[in-house]
């Protein structure tokens, strides 16, 4: 019973969130790679072996094999970003939710330039989503083992 409530509070608390995160387009993202934005790939392992990744995304796990948020998560994140609170960085998971919600506590860390790559990797699977729209990926290699 316990663990169906958690569930639903997470399930919320990302579909909430989702409602106030600053988004980008999955063809925005690509366009911010040449200007040095930094994107950051919040899926799993299974996740990334699937599909692959995009060329030069940083990978960093949210969740545990457990599901829940991995302990030192946010500051893994931090860490990759550096210092500088203005850096621009593009978060993106699955569909949305993962990543809108890693901006969202990134935005309360003080991060200003954070975005929500809002279709993720697969969007709805026919007309939205990083790999629908043909955007380049690579084959996740060391970092899926």
């Amino acid at each position: 019973m316990l663990k169906n409530l958690i569930i639903i509070f997470f399930v919320y608390f990302i579909f909430t969130i989702n409602l106030f995160a600053k988004d980008i387009s999955p063809i925005g993202a690509l366009e911010g790679l040449n200007n040095n934005l930094i994107i950051i790939d919040v899926r799993n392992k299974e996740e990334w072996s699937e599909t692959g990744v995009i060329p030069d995304a940083k990978l960093i796990q949210m969740l545990s094999t457990a599901r829940t948020i991995r302990k030192g998560y946010i500051e893994e994140i931090i860490n990759t970003l550096g210092a500088n609170k203005d850096i621009k960085a593009a978060i993106i998971c699955h569909s949305g939710g993962r990543s809108s919600a890693t901006v969202s506590i990134l935005e309360e860390k003080g991060y200003t330039n954070i975005s929500n790559i809002s279709e993720g990797m697969v969007g709805d699977g026919k007309t939205t989503g990083w790999i629908t729209r043909g955007l380049p990926v690579v084959k996740c290699t060391k970092e899926c083992k």
